[in-house]
């Protein structure tokens, strides 16, 4: 299958093309930054700014489903985050990402969507949060724990949910996928994902097995089609 991972350069993104390439998939690496994106056997990277809908309408063409990992920027690479400054920092900086998150999902994801439209691509996965949740398919504890993270980073809810709400009007084949907090760590694919799941919105899960559960959605799980889906411990 032909997969198109829009925030290519991201945490997550960096994974699903890693993962997707594993599993012999070719992949269309969309970033504002193609030098930023190593080449691979099965990748092609072309310029895209979510933000730009001509630009995303020629980065999508020819793929047959899109992965879109975008979200509030943390000005941090994968790369220094293995390099001393460890989860902390990584954190650190996303939570205050998610202070000021601005409009780069309430107004990338539509832009998204009529480029899949205006090019026939019918099936599109969105990378969200669980505090996008209202918590009541988890347990007690981790409700309230959801709650809390809603009425801290509500700018970020109010971002991504904008976003989810014009994909499931779309009428595109979506799945939305509702991570917990993510982490720079190895991936075990020991992970718990499906539609209502019951995971830990607090237990870290690394960025690579977030990935492997976008790359299912996109290719291997039909029954997701128009779900929410939750992953995580």
């Amino acid at each position: 299958m032909k997969i198109a991972v829009v925030g290519a350069t991201g945490g997550t993104g960096r994974k699903v093309i890693e993962r997707a390439l594993v599993l012999g998939h070719e992949v269309i690496a969309v970033a504002r930054r193609p030098e930023a994106v190593s080449p691979a056997k099965g990748l092609t990277v072309r310029k895209g700014d979510v933000l730009d809908q001509h630009s995303m309408l020629n980065a999508i063409t020819g793929a047959e489903v899109v992965i879109s990992c975008i979200g509030p920027p943390s000005n941090l690479s994968p790369e220094s985050a293995a390099k001393s400054l460890g989860n902390i920092r990584a954190g650190i900086l996303t939570i205050a990402a998610n202070f000021s998150p601005g409009r780069v999902m309430s107004e990338g994801i539509p832009n998204i969507i009529s480029a899949c439209q205006r090019t026939g691509v019918k099936r599109i996965v969105m990378q969200s949060g669980i505090n996008l949740s209202n918590g009541k398919e988890l347990s007690l504890i981790n409700g309230l724990a959801v709650r809390l993270m809603r009425s801290i980073f509500w700018k970020a809810i109010q971002d991504k949910s904008m976003a989810e709400q014009a994909l499931i009007q779309s009428g595109l084949d979506w799945v939305i996928v509702r991570a917990s907090v993510l982490q720079y760590a190895e991936g075990t694919l020991n992970y718990t994902a499906g539609p209502l799941a019951r995971i830990q919105p607090l237990g870290a899960l690394p960025f690579a097995d977030c990935a492997d559960c976008l790359v299912r959605a996109a290719t291997s799980e039909p029954e997701w089609t128009r779900k929410i889906v939750n992953v995580g411990r």
